[in-house]
């Protein structure tokens, strides 16, 4: 009969055991260290790509604020005066191509500033918890909230030039003026109207002097409010986003970032 011998297992002492447990405890540790690593090489990767990527929309916005400022506001305050001008004088016999031509070109609403939201609006869904820089933060939030106050002075523009639009009735044939204000908008950027765009058959209709002083007044109002009012939120707006832009590219240091 065979007599099988079993092997005699030694027991590990308190060492061995400790041992065992340090590695595996410095193996799982190490993993979510190595975990938590990547993941923050990934964000901090993702929060640069977002601050160039807002950058890019902030300096389409600064040249549409800029182009507003001084080229499309004034150019069409200008036009308003015409308008003015014209409707004041003691015959408008004649004149009808004119009025026309400077009542479309001095309403027509090219200056609607509405900022570029695609990374803002892809950022509020991410969260804004990957733009570690505080003063990037609060330099984004800075400019968020001027656009507030933009829009209420945007809005009261936007009243007012409908006002004069509905007036207008009084002496112009709207479907002239709408028929007229899409020629115009067709040649955007130039925006412009010329005499001959106008047709024969476009005549100014005699109003009560009463109606027509008061509308004349609505236009004083409404050119006022774009200089004095709008073009001066325009140049603030210009201001603010230049600070976050700096602030922006000096954070990051991306100063030589080309859009």
């Amino acid at each position: 009969m065979e007599v099988h011998h079993h092997p005699h297992l030694e027991k590990k002492n308190f060492k061995e055991y400790f041992l065992e447990f340090l590695m595996i405890f410095l193996a799982v540790t190490l993993g979510f260290f190595a975990e938590g690593l990547r993941e923050s090489i990934s964000d901090h990767s993702k929060e640069k790509e977002y601050i160039v990527s807002i950058i890019q929309d902030m300096k389409k916005d600064s040249a549409a604020l800029t182009n507003y400022i001084y080229k499309s506001i004034p150019y069409h305050s200008q036009w308003l005066d015409s308008e003015i001008n014209l409707l004041q004088q003691p015959s408008l016999t004649g004149k009808d191509k004119e009025v026309y031509q400077a009542f479309t070109l001095g309403n027509l609403w090219t200056y609607d500033y509405f900022k570029t939201v695609r990374t803002i609006s892809q950022l509020n869904v991410e969260g804004f918890r990957l733009i570690q820089n505080q003063n990037a933060v609060n330099a984004i939030t800075d400019w968020e909230t001027q656009l507030d106050y933009n829009n209420l002075t945007l809005t009261k523009a936007m009243d007012l030039q409908s006002d004069i639009d509905v007036s207008a009735n009084i002496f112009a044939d709207k479907y002239v003026t709408s028929n007229l204000g899409n020629i115009a908008l067709s040649k955007f950027p130039l925006v412009n109207l010329n005499l001959s765009d106008i047709p024969g058959s476009a005549h100014i209709s005699k109003a009560d002097p009463k109606e027509l002083d008061a509308y004349i007044k609505k236009l004083k109002v409404y050119n006022y409010f774009l200089i004095s009012n709008l073009l001066q939120e325009y140049k603030f707006d210009v201001k603010i986003l230049t600070k976050t832009l700096n602030t922006l590219e000096t954070a990051y240091n991306i100063r030589d970032n080309k859009d």
